[in-house]
């Protein structure tokens, strides 16, 4: 025994010294390679669809615009960027809401701070962008003025959008690898997107009469006889080791507005269909990789479209079919002007398909563009970051002294008009003009009180409300400014909506900063991102605000608001060049809940007399069905904000995949086909009675559906007297065939279903699992770091 113990210690200390060596050698090698790379980057998506149901929308101010389903889910995809000299990141979320308002940037912070132990991100270099949709739950700010239309704060729409946010950057942390990016640009017009109608290919300035009131020199210099932005810049994000796409992000001026305050279903709308559409492109359709689960993530993030509209064909009087393209934008009838008559037109039959299209066309110029970005990103990350009191703000506007103020935060008339995108429907006001009925105005001047510096310090501007007057929280005054270098990127996020114009000169303010000291090139990129690090109203130009429509109304810190930001976001980039961070200032403190209204919670849920919840009200048809057809199943359910089913699904559709396709009865399994995420479904909600739900899901087969039998499955959750339990139910089978010319796959006087032994009613029907989860979550043990 003694020998043989002696010889396997002596051997196996060589053998540890021998698996040591090649450790070494292997844990440098995978430094170097870990090195070599240019960047270390990571992506991640993650669900943060708010509460589907009885919920007013954020966008169009409309109390009658409330949640009623949902078309497409709401996603957040984050983008981590390392660089492996320095080890500096930066994140860059881009989400699916109206705004990133400063409830949702600090509740984030907070959560991300808990995860990581205070470690690696913090609002110096952690970027929230909103898409500026307005098909996305309200009631996620803090401020008492974007609360008013959803009857105060929507805690769930608020931890929606914290919860979803916070996973998607804990997944693109754990997903971060060596990785090559390449920057691109192009317009979107028939260059990038083949015979795309010009000259509104999917964008269009929506108060053309406002641009017109800048410099002539300025407008040909910029824009030559146009008056829109049409340029995307893109991101391309690859795999160092195995060259395989990892993600694309890019930049797009245009209004999420294809969909009108007359439709009720949660939705992206055009970027939210563009992200979708993209990553469906590059991971497969949902029987291959459910959407919202990566692994390519496209992020379409928004651009300086405070003036841009989707609707490219034009504006037109819903009464007379006339282009109502004016100063004004207004319709008359029976001598009086009304507002509401005055529509924008997508390109689309309807709503739905407008947003189809220019969300295809979004996606169309960036893989073009995708696919030709071969210039390197260059290297290096930096940030700052700043806060500001945009109601008392001093700039000097000519270099020589020439001192203005920025004012205390108003509202103009022409503010409660609204745009031809959504107009407001109070008809007594109109964009650019005296309100017709002086009442409105003398009832807000009662409540809000301007005095004559405020009317002076605004002027033109017509003042409807002062809102701080009412209290100081209503409105914001302490804005986040934040400004990131990623190589010759430069990203500013800015709380607030800038104008084609104003965006523009904003741009080459801060480019000459940066090219002159030689932190970037002369061909190095510079986005605004609009609605990013808070939200308070719009920008234009002084010369715009002039004009007083829609955006000049809204420009609420007065008419130097465009030059104060200017003025702070050339500061910032002085220190990005000088590479220091100056005395940021102290973020606001938000109201408490105190200070805040709160919606009310569902109280109880009742099936169906004599029945219960899951039960099939109206089946679908057997079929055949064929692609372009519209399969529809309603069924008893339950009130959606008992639980919102984030990052799983109300409505999805199965396929049965038969272990022998000759033989239904063999066997087999179900294969998820669609849920809710996708464009081809809608899950629609109606309240019953006093506490009953009926919920309808529709199937529009797409084209690429394989034939087969399936079924539509819908999971919800009642609340039984305080007690939230999980309901489902499913409807009946039915057949699809690919083509029409398709014979059937047995005699139609004989059909023959698959047994009921799996049948859906008596078999569960899990949804797909995230691959990883937050802290808590068994997956994430072994992600990689």
């Amino acid at each position: 025994g003694g020998p043989i113990a002696s010889s396997t210690g002596l051997g196996g200390k060589m053998m540890v010294k021998t698996v040591l060596l090649l450790l070494g050698f292997a844990c440098v090698k995978a430094l170097s390679e870990l090195v070599d790379a240019p960047w270390h980057v990571g992506v991640g998506i993650a669900d943060c669809t708010g509460p589907a149901a009885e919920v007013v929308m954020m966008g169009y101010a409309d109390n009658n615009h409330k949640t009623a389903g949902i078309h497409m889910r709401l996603y957040a995809r984050a983008f981590v960027f390392v660089d492996p000299s320095s080890r500096d990141r930066m994140a860059f979320v881009n989400v699916d809401t109206w705004a990133a308002t400063e409830a949702v940037i600090q509740g984030v912070h907070e959560k991300l701070h808990a995860w990581f132990q205070g470690r690696y991100y913090s609002r110096n270099n952690l970027i929230i962008a909103g898409s500026h949709t307005h098909h996305g739950p309200a009631g996620a700010s803090a401020y008492m003025l974007f609360q008013f239309s959803s009857n105060g704060r929507v805690q769930q729409s608020l931890d929606a959008l914290i919860d979803g946010i916070s996973e998607a950057v804990w997944l693109a942390h754990h997903d971060v690898r060596p990785a090559e990016i390449f920057i691109g640009n192009g317009m979107v017009d028939n260059s990038t997107v083949p015979n795309c109608p010009m000259p509104n290919c999917a964008s269009r300035n929506r108060s053309p009469t406002s641009f017109l009131m800048n410099p002539e020199q300025q407008r040909k210099k910029y824009f030559g006889d146009d008056n829109v932005d049409r340029n995307m810049d893109l991101l391309k994000i690859v795999d160092a080791k195995t060259g395989k796409a990892m993600g694309s992000l890019n930049w797009f001026a245009v209004h999420p507005t294809s969909m009108t305050s007359d439709y009720h279903l949660i939705s992206g709308d055009n970027k939210g269909y563009a992200a979708y559409a993209f990553e469906q492109e590059m991971n497969g359709p949902t029987w291959v990789q459910p959407a919202g689960r990566g692994p390519f993530v496209a992020g379409f993030a928004q651009g300086v479209s405070g003036d841009i509209s989707p609707n490219t064909r034009g504006v037109y009087c819903k009464n007379t079919g006339e282009s109502c393209e004016n100063q004004w934008p207004v319709c008359w009838e029976n001598g009086q002007p009304k507002n509401e008559l005055c529509l924008g037109q997508g390109p689309g039959r309807d709503k739905y398909e407008s947003m189809k299209i220019i969300g295809e066309r979004q996606v169309t110029a960036a893989k073009t563009i995708f696919e030709r970005a071969t210039e390197p990103l260059g290297t290096g990350i930096s940030h700052v970051l700043r806060y500001v009191d945009l109601s008392k703000y001093w700039v000097d506007t000519t270099g020589n002294g020439t001192w203005v103020q920025t004012c205390r935060p108003t509202l103009g008339s022409s503010f409660a008009a609204g745009t031809t995108d959504g107009p407001s429907g109070i008809n007594e006001f109109a964009q650019n003009m005296t309100p017709s009925n002086s009442f409105f105005q003398f009832l807000a001047e009662i409540i809000t009180l301007p005095s004559q510096e405020d009317r002076a310090c605004q002027a033109p501007k017509n003042i409807l409300l002062r809102p701080n007057q009412i209290r100081e929280t209503v409105f914001p005054t302490i804005l986040g400014f934040q400004m990131m270098r990623v190589g010759q990127l430069i990203v500013a996020a800015v709380p607030g909506e800038f104008t084609t114009m104003a965006g523009k000169v904003t741009r080459e303010a801060i480019k000459a900063v940066l090219v002159e000291p030689g932190l970037v090139n002369q061909s190095a990129t510079v986005v605004l991102n609009n609605v990013a690090s808070g939200y308070a109203g719009y920008v234009t130009t002084l010369e715009e605000y002039q004009h007083q429509r829609y955006e000049g109304g809204f420009t609420t810190y007065g008419p130097y608001t465009h030059a104060a930001m200017t003025d702070i976001l050339v500061q910032m980039a002085e220190d990005l060049a000088d590479g220091k961070q100056s005395y940021p200032g102290i973020k606001p403190q938000l109201p408490n809940k105190a200070e805040q209204w709160e919606m009310k919670q569902v109280i109880l849920d009742d099936p169906p007399i004599g029945g219960k919840f899951g039960d099939v009200k109206v089946d679908v048809s057997p079929g055949p069905h064929w692609p372009g057809d519209t399969v529809r199943c309603t069924l008893w359910g339950a009130h959606p904000r008992n639980h919102l089913q984030r990052n799983s699904s109300f409505g999805t559709v199965w396929r049965w995949q038969p272990t022998n396709e000759s033989d239904l009865t063999a066997g087999g399994k179900w294969q998820l086909a669609a849920d809710d995420s996708d464009y081809d479904t809608m899950f629609h909600w109606k309240r019953e009675g006093i506490s009953a739900s009926l919920v309808t899901i529709d199937w529009t087969i797409p084209d690429n559906a394989p034939g087969g039998w399936y079924t539509i499955h819908y999971s919800g959750h009642a609340n039984r007297g305080g007690q939230i339990s999980a309901i489902s139910g499913a409807c009946g089978l039915f057949e699809v065939r690919e083509a029409e010319h398709m014979m059937p796959s047995l005699p139609d006087q004989f059909v023959i279903p698959p047994p009921q032994s799996v049948d859906v009613p008596d078999m569960p029907l899990p949804r797909p699992r995230r691959p990883r989860r937050p802290p808590g979550g068994r997956a994430l043990r072994g992600a990689r770091k």
